[in-house]
């Protein structure tokens, strides 16, 4: 005889689902836009050069971790969708909550932390190396940066508290 079928979460629960995944989608959306507009155009005694986002390989590994990232919350907002409409859970999609949101979140997290470590260090390096005219324009550079970053890392907050959620159902699920 086949167990029967796992129940559907409360509806306060499934609003909380709902509601994280949209936050980390909101997230994501926001340092993307953010650290894919970065940059600035810096001058050093009468020569100027343009800085871009891109010219950091730490930056650039935050905007694949955002970008995947907003994939992965965007596939599981329509899940978390249709389980709100129907109350029905596929067995699979308590798979893809429990891996998805460990993998992506950590990703997330490592994206997270290469930004604040990055902005820091290049920040004071830069300061110490390069006579600049003005340090108005590397403090916006990497202010946007340290945005950046700390928007996912608010990401990541969310995709560990919804991995916590995906683990109790799965532990529910198979008991």
């Amino acid at each position: 005889m086949a167990p029967p079928p796992p129940s559907p979460p409360p509806v306060s629960l499934k609003v909380l689902l709902l509601l994280l995944r949209v936050l980390t989608g909101v997230f994501l959306v926001i340092a993307l836009i953010i650290l894919s507009t970065n940059s600035v155009t810096i001058v050093s005694q009468g020569s100027a050069f343009k800085f871009h986002f891109k010219d950091v390989y730490a930056y650039r590994y935050m905007l694949s971790a955002a970008a995947i990232g907003l994939v992965y919350a965007v596939v599981q907002l329509f899940f978390t969708i249709s389980l709100f409409a129907t109350g029905i859970k596929d067995p699979f999609n308590y798979q893809l909550d429990f891996y998805g949101d460990k993998v992506i979140s950590y990703l997330v997290a490592t994206g997270s932390a290469a930004g604040f470590g990055v902005s820091k260090d290049l920040k004071d390096t830069f300061l110490a190396l390069v006579a600049l005219d003005s340090t108005d324009p590397v403090d916006t550079f990497f202010s946007r940066g340290y945005a950046s970053a700390s928007l996912l890392l608010f990401a990541f907050i969310c995709l560990a508290v919804l991995s916590v959620f995906s683990s109790l159902a799965v532990a529910k699920q198979f008991s």
